[in-house]
């Protein structure tokens, strides 16, 4: 279908800002600095969100869904969770109006760098995956091997919780880069193998069975398993993980029609119980929880309070400030008893109680809680990087052990960049923690990291699920999470960047634009 080509005069865009245009069935993006206009595609390459809806933030151009930021300058990926940069449109300039070009070209390059050798990476999660692609985007030209326990190549586990258990999303689509993203970007994927000891004086890898490789650097990236249910009867039928692809193939299955007893009331019990007690086909579904209210680690109660009534409202029920005593049935699970005796009865039971690093291969570095420290090239050693789950890094609020697929591909690029010595390139402890929930077609984004609860200040009604809710560390504001204020929260994880977050005394004072705040924060208008 032919259209009339798109024209965009140089006052249609704001200096220093960026809009977005109909093009046919597309959107571009256009963004201007004083009489110099540079045009995108307008879809964020992750889930698709309008990027003229986010927010240009200086030399980045962050989307407002989850926060993938983009350079300003040529559209080259600065942060995940895109895995690739914008594509261009050529522009031609007649007097004040600028003509588009009818068809996209490829995105930019981003800053290339140098390294060869062989570089292993051990582990196929989100970090493992995001190293070994960035190092080829960005230059590397070695041979790059990836060792993986599971039986098939990096996949998105984001997921799983949610459209995969319901089955909207289907399995051909779960592939991170595609189905053939290991040939393309010349990777050796050994999908099916256990790594058993990793000796890095020796610089060898050597796998269950016998085998070893040799590598000139590694990059750990084991991710974390989830933690047992260390009750009697937690080794019945019918109790299921969810990590894997084959954990949630397995739990869809066995969830049709059948009463469903979640132990775990965080966000991956959350999300599940969000898919399974619609399209995922359960019977019912109860969620119990030890704290007085939902996400209670992360969120206020009254946050809390209000993500649960979206759960009610879809026929889950809670037991809060419960803990259970054993699992009940013969072969197979039957009921769920709690301590002070009440019984749920259950044919299926779900746990979503946390995870434990994988650090076996670096016993030698990992301290009590079994996290390896890292530097802010998430280095652990001499051609030795550890990432993902597994590792406290640097970030701009300090060293911090996250386990969110965000925080792991930033992981991933920014350790491909400390590999390649890409010039200009953010270390870790220049990047912020940002993650997101998913729940009844509702997001829940949170930016930052706080360590406790003390401090926080609410703005908005979270009971009509348009709030921020802020948390302190003295006068530091150190996280925000919300729903319904998306500019907000993509101005402040830019302001958390930059040092230049707005303190407690100044929250508390009322409400007040975020976008504005930055927009002041750098009249220039060149945050980079």
């Amino acid at each position: 279908m032919t259209h009339a080509p798109l024209r965009v005069r140089t006052a249609d865009v704001p200096d220093g800002g960026m809009a977005s245009f109909p093009h046919g069935d597309r959107k571009v993006l256009v963004v201007r600095d004083g009489d110099e206009l540079r045009a995108f595609d307008a879809k964020c390459p992750h889930a698709g969100a309008d990027l003229g809806k986010g927010l240009r933030c200086g030399a980045r151009v962050v989307c407002p869904w989850h926060h993938a930021t983009f350079s300003a300058d040529d559209g080259h990926l600065l942060e995940p969770p895109a895995l690739d940069g914008l594509k261009r449109y050529a522009l031609t300039r007649d007097g004040d109006a600028w003509e588009v070009a009818e068809e996209a070209q490829a995105p930019a390059k981003p800053p290339q760098g140098a390294a060869d050798g062989h570089t292993l990476v051990v582990g196929g999660g989100a970090a493992g995956f995001m190293v070994a692609q960035s190092l080829r985007a960005a230059g590397y030209t070695g041979d790059l091997t990836m060792v993986t326990q599971e039986e098939r190549a990096p996949y998105d586990r984001t997921a799983l919780s949610k459209a995969y258990l319901t089955g909207t999303k289907k399995p051909e689509t779960l592939p991170q880069g595609g189905g053939d993203w290991a040939q393309k970007q010349r990777v050796t994927l050994r999908s099916g193998v256990r790594a058993e000891k990793l000796d890095h004086a020796a610089k060898k890898l050597h796998l269950a069975g016998g085998e070893v490789l040799p590598y000139d650097r590694v990059v750990v990236a084991t991710g974390a398993s989830p933690k047992p249910l260390k009750v009697p009867g937690a080794d019945l039928d019918g109790v299921y993980p969810l990590r894997s692809i084959a954990d949630a193939e397995a739990l869809r299955a066995a969830a049709q029609g059948v009463r469903v007893v979640v132990v775990g009331s965080s966000f991956i019990g959350l999300e599940a119980a969000s898919s399974l007690v619609g399209e995922g086909g359960a019977q019912s579904v109860t969620v119990v929880g030890q704290d007085a209210e939902v996400l209670g680690r992360a969120l206020t109660p009254r946050v809390g309070r209000a993500i649960r009534r979206l759960h009610e409202d879809k026929g889950v029920r809670f037991v809060l400030e419960a803990e259970v005593e054993r699992l009940d049935g013969g072969e197979k699970v039957e009921a769920v008893t709690l301590k002070g005796g009440e019984r749920l009865d259950a044919d299926l039971v779900l746990l979503g109680i946390g995870v434990s690093p994988n650090t076996d291969l670096l016993a030698e570095w990992r301290d009590e809680k079994g996290a390896v420290h890292v530097d802010a090239a998430l280095q652990l050693a001499p051609d030795l990087y550890a990432l993902g789950d597994i590792a406290a890094a640097p970030t701009v609020l300090g060293e911090m052990r996250v386990e969110h697929w965000r925080v792991a591909l930033q992981h991933g690029l920014a350790a491909a960049q400390a590999i390649l010595d890409v010039p200009g390139a953010a270390p870790m402890d220049a990047r912020v923690p940002f993650f997101w929930t998913q729940q009844y077609g509702k997001s829940l984004r949170y930016v930052g990291h706080a360590e406790s609860l003390d401090e926080t200040h609410l703005w908005g009604d979270p009971d009509t699920l348009n709030f921020i809710e802020f948390t302190f560390d003295g006068e530091r504001t150190v996280a925000a999470s919300g729903m319904g204020r998306d500019a907000d929260l993509v101005a402040f994880e830019e302001l958390l960047r930059l040092g230049r977050a707005p303190g407690a005394a100044e929250v508390r004072a009322g409400e007040f634009s975020l976008p504005e705040r930055l927009r002041d924060a750098a009249p220039s208008g060149r945050l980079s």
